[in-house]
């Protein structure tokens, strides 16, 4: 069920939509394809509604998602599109008129769509696709807003050069990382895209390749002052072979890119501040590797926009942080910490590292936002009580 006090929001549903499990009822392995969850919780600007989406795991086929808004005054919900549509990263624009998220509707093209606030009006924008390379990790956000709501920034993915010699048959196979991510699933091989930056004109339909060449570009964000966008890249000479995130900008005028970082830590999920002077991000401390690990802990960090006083704002707490999400006036960052088998939310502030524990409930709270005027909504789960 869904509790709504200015800053819970309950996410693990149980068969229909909405329920709670209770803790006394006994579990059987057929009731795995009941469970649903609620992730992707994202407030509106002005703190009115709550953009969300349901992940389900049928019986038979993929598991889906799709995407849903509930309207906190009333506390009434609505699926976009009908039971065939699916959804998921919701965006609102900056004034909170509109919805951008990455599905379809019904049976129609997949890829990103734009809605209004309230659901209607469903407007195919883009064609969308990703990669299942093993060397993107931790991605962040794939879709931003321009400051003035006219434009869509869009991470999607383009044949690299091997892509050609490795769809033949035989297949030629010439990269180190040949494999794609264990949870993919679909495939055997590594298909070989790159994630590049598409901008996207609302008014003219318009698309336009931002970046381009052998690297990929992800984990956006569009700067609330400027024409720059922030992404994540490894432009080491082989990034198969040695793992190296570093922070970028793109100048959306003439594609012009600038590096921000340039560290042996490996940095993910950045994000400006509301004044456009610095960038949140999560990183960690270890040196260059040839393959990725998550066994060092994340903590969250700061850079100002032009790469200097760079400072570790999560130190004061010993493990491991989550994607961080700014407060309205930019003085604090907010981010989940793993503690003891739970999940809990930390506000952290960016001048001092100060840190305090904002939701302590026991149990693990997920994907996050911060409303307009100061709310907190989450995506939660509980632990269950089994039963002897």
């Amino acid at each position: 069920m869904f509790r709504v006090l200015q800053r819970v929001f309950l996410c693990v549903v149980f068969g229909g939509f909405p329920a709670i499990v209770d803790a006394q009822t006994p579990i059987v392995a057929a009731d795995l394809h009941k469970l649903r969850s609620v992730g992707n919780v994202a407030f509106s600007p002005d703190g009115t509604k709550i953009a969300y989406v349901i992940s389900s795991n049928p019986t038979e086929g993929r598991p889906y998602s799709q995407f849903w808004i509930m309207d906190l005054a009333s506390g009434r919900t609505m699926r976009v599109g009908d039971e065939q549509s699916r959804g998921s990263s919701p965006v609102w624009s900056p004034d909170g008129t509109r919805i951008a998220f990455e599905g379809r509707i019904g049976s129609g093209e997949s890829g990103v769509i734009v809605v209004r606030a309230d659901g209607t009006s469903p407007e195919f924008i883009a064609p969308k696709l990703g990669t299942n390379s093993a060397a993107i990790t931790m991605e962040g956000n794939d879709i931003a807003w321009s400051p003035d709501g006219g434009r869509l920034a869009i991470v999607h993915a383009t044949p690299g050069p091997e892509t050609a010699d490795a769809d033949g048959d035989p297949k030629v196979i010439t990269r180190y990382l040949y494999k794609p991510t264990a949870s993919e699933g679909n495939t055997r091989f590594n298909d070989n895209r790159r994630l590049h930056i598409f901008i996207v004109n609302l008014g003219t339909k318009q698309v336009r390749q931002l970046t381009d060449g052998i690297y990929s570009e992800h984990s956006i964000d569009w700067s609330p002052v400027s024409d720059e966008i922030v992404f994540v890249s490894n432009r080491e000479p082989d990034p198969d072979f040695v793992f190296n995130n570093d922070l970028f900008a793109v100048k959306v005028s003439d594609g012009s890119i600038r590096r921000i970082t340039a560290t042996e830590n490996a940095e993910y999920r950045p994000r400006w501040s509301p004044d456009g002077k610095t960038i949140a991000y999560l990183a960690t401390r270890r040196g260059i590797t040839d393959l990725e690990t998550t066994m060092e802990d994340t903590h969250v960090w700061a850079v100002n926009t032009d790469g200097t006083n760079r400072r570790e704002v999560g130190a004061s707490v010993d493990n491991r942080q989550g994607a961080s999400e700014w407060t309205r006036d930019g003085s604090w960052v907010y981010a989940t910490v793993q503690e003891h088998g739970h999940v809990r939310l930390y506000r952290l502030n960016v001048s001092s590292a100060q840190a305090a524990v904002v939701i302590s409930d026991p149990g693990t709270i997920g994907s996050f936002s911060i409303g307009g005027t100061g709310q907190i909504a989450y995506a939660y789960s509980s632990p269950l009580e089994l039963a002897q």
